[in-house]
């Protein structure tokens, strides 16, 4: 499921900081990787299994046999291929998201179909930007199967095939995510056009196993690791006294509140992986604590909520009785 065009890239700087394409993708482009018989396999290494693969599959010539469909996939496409590395824009999927569910009525009810099948037509610059930063073919893959979590995330949240994450997926799609082990990580700046702007890595948490102190700190020194190797020129012009490239972290989430660790105790997973970070700043986030704790989207019933685990209980209950919940900044230098 690739494309001629996909082989004709470009690498820009020195060391290189954006990889383009020399051209972009037409309709007839995509509609051949959309019914390519390798498209079963290339929708497996984007992680989308089961009952996903399943339903989307069918999809694929529906999709590229409706002209206007076709079309937006495209165009799409070509702007997540527009560019990855470390200064190029995200592609805004959520602002075409209206639009595409429109068009998606026509192959089947919901939301984030057109961006699915673009995200899969696209992958061969982030592919060739994680080639050219030391990533393997296999650590590459497994970023981009992320497109499958986050499609189990929505499934388990609305009963349905489909994705609402596109803020998200448009960030893996440039190249500056990576999934080390139990953690993803994302280059970013912060303190941006101060005197202390510099890179550092946002720190996220999938849905994928238990959080144990183990698994956490290898993650983090495998980033450690990859980030110094390989992206060492970023500690040009960085502010005095800043952590080296790679060592210092950050953690804006529904997880950076102190309340677990009261409530849950240091020497349980949560509790330990929030010890870890000097918290600096809150703001309410009921919604994003409702969303990665039970799957719900607003309107929700948060007296409904289950409390079957001790975590479900801490949460439910704050939303439950008004006291609401906060997200938080932290930070982490080692």
């Amino acid at each position: 499921m690739t494309s001629p065009r996909d082989a004709s890239l470009q690498l820009l700087g020195d060391p290189p900081t954006t990889v383009r394409p020399a051209d972009e993708l037409g309709a007839a482009d995509v509609a051949t990787m959309l019914t390519a018989p390798s498209a079963p396999e290339l929708l497996e290494l984007l992680g989308i299994t089961g009952q996903d693969h399943d339903e989307l599959l069918p999809l694929l010539g529906a999709a590229a046999a409706d002209d206007e469909i076709l079309a937006e996939i495209t165009r799409t496409a070509n702007l997540l291929r527009a560019g990855a590395g470390l200064d190029v824009p995200e592609a805004d999927l959520a602002s075409l998201g209206e639009h595409h569910r429109v068009l998606q009525q026509r192959l089947a009810p919901g939301e984030g179909l057109v961006a699915i099948l673009a995200l899969a037509v696209s992958t061969s610059t982030v592919r060739a930007w994680h080639a050219t930063r030391g990533l393997s073919t296999e650590l590459s893959w497994e970023v981009l199967a992320d497109l499958g979590q986050q499609m189990r995330v929505h499934r388990r949240s609305s009963g349905r095939l489909g994705l609402h994450q596109l803020g998200w997926m448009a960030l893996n799609w440039t190249g500056r995510l990576v999934h080390l082990g139990r953690l993803q990580f994302d280059l970013h700046r912060i303190a941006t056009g101060s005197d202390q702007e510099r890179w550092v890595l946002g720190t996220h948490i999938p849905a994928r196993g238990p959080l144990t102190p183990d698994a956490v700190e290898d993650s983090l020194t495998r980033a450690t690791e990859y980030i110094t190797a390989h992206y060492a020129d970023l500690d040009t012009g960085r502010p005095t006294g800043a952590p080296t490239v790679g060592h210092e972290f950050v953690c804006d989430s529904w997880l950076m509140n102190p309340v677990l660790v009261t409530e849950l105790g240091s020497g349980s997973n949560i509790g330990a992986f929030v010890d870890r970070w000097e918290i600096s700043s809150h703001s309410p986030g009921a919604d994003s604590a409702a969303f990665f704790v039970f799957g719900e989207r607003p309107p929700y019933d948060a007296a409904a909520l289950p409390r079957s685990t001790r975590l479900e209980r801490v949460v439910a209950e704050r939303l439950a009785d008004g006291r609401g919940w906060e997200v938080g900044v932290g930070r982490l230098v080692r």
